[in-house]
């Protein structure tokens, strides 16, 4: 195995120790922190990242950062599809202004569509939840052979069940790579066979592993990703079906980077998903946790140093007003021309 997995929720586990990691450090004041701030440019002087401008959002106040180098950590850019498993916030912003101030972007096309999400209830819906890819390694996938078959799911019999990633890959079986059961799943909804009461839903069953091996080993194994599938949709999956389907998560395109991992930019730096360096088309699972701690832990505190030592003296802790003077402005001037749009419709409306 090439993760040491924490149950369900191993991405969990290593985002609440950065959290208690940051604290730390904020508690010794040696990190200035600005929660609810959106960084609306990257400011560029004599080619060279020197700090960034950003909004408050509780307030709309525009504030400047002045910095001897930038790093981006801003996440994919999965949000431009309607709907995905990303935060509402994360929304590549960030990477797109980058972008437009010269650095460049690298296998946009490359997404990755997950096969185990919790479907669509509602229009009305800001964002989709991923259940674990490790519920694949006990549960069965299924729909019913009849399309358009509205029983319950525990009311059809076995025989009138299609197991159709088992059918189609008898050798693989429900452990096909993610690409291929998200395609496989579309194709069989596309095909009338979907459930529920929008029919973009497919089944995973945990009934067999239940039974052979017992409901306390599945709640040792899986019970925090069961406790949350209950609470977002009411239905206990120890006794009825999950409901499943694709949803974008995560991509492997971003800002280009070379192996400092610093931008076309100089002095701007890319980590983690924002940028495009690991995975290739697809991504393995716990890949993006590899990253997260790669680029962050390993490779950039030494690389962003070894940068710095190469500027001249006078360089750095140097302030040009005028150049954040001037993206201030031409800021304020956007957000204005904005505002004064004075639309009847908000962004999701036009997606």
């Amino acid at each position: 195995s090439r993760t040491f997995y924490a149950r369900g929720q191993t991405g969990q586990q290593l985002l609440l120790g950065a959290y208690s990691a940051l604290s730390r450090q904020l508690s010794k004041g040696k990190v200035c922190f600005f929660p609810r701030h959106d960084m609306l440019d990257v400011v560029v002087v004599d080619g060279k990242a020197k700090g960034v401008v950003t909004r408050n959002l509780l307030n709309g106040k525009i504030c400047s950062h002045y910095a001897d180098a930038v790093i981006l950590a801003t996440g994919g850019y999965s949000n431009v599809y309607y709907l995905s498993t990303n935060a509402m916030a994360s929304n590549v912003t960030a990477n797109w202004r980058a972008h437009r101030k010269g650095a460049l972007f690298a296998n946009p096309s490359f997404t990755q569509i997950h096969p185990t999400c919790i479907p669509v209830k509602n229009n009305f819906q800001s964002k989709l939840t991923l259940m674990s890819e490790s519920l694949r390694n006990d549960g069965r996938v299924w729909v019913p052979k009849k399309k358009n078959d509205l029983r319950k799911p525990n009311n059809i019999p076995e025989n009138e069940r299609d197991y159709y990633l088992e059918r189609i890959y008898p050798a693989f079986g429900n452990l096909v790579p993610r690409d291929v059961a998200s395609r496989r799943t579309k194709e069989v909804c596309d095909n009338g066979q979907g459930v529920g009461k929008t029919g973009i839903a497919v089944y995973l069953d945990f009934k067999r592993v239940i039974q052979d091996k017992g409901k306390q080993y599945v709640q040792e194994k899986y019970g925090n990703l069961f406790d949350m599938y209950q609470k977002i949709t009411d239905e206990d999956p120890y006794a009825i079906p999950m409901k499943i389907y694709p949803a974008v998560h995560y991509t492997m395109g971003g800002l280009w980077v070379d192996y400092n991992l610093m931008t076309t930019i100089p002095g701007l730096f890319s980590i983690g998903e924002s940028n495009f360096s690991d995975h290739g088309a697809n991504r393995l699972g716990a890949s993006a946790l590899m990253q997260a701690l790669a680029d962050g832990y390993f490779v950039v505190p030494h690389t962003i140093t070894d940068y710095l030592s190469k500027e001249t003296p006078s360089s750095l802790n140097k302030i040009n007003q005028p150049a954040f003077e001037s993206v201030v402005h031409n800021t304020k001037q956007e957000i204005e021309k904005i505002m004064n749009i004075k639309g009847t419709l908000v962004v999701d409306e036009i997606h």
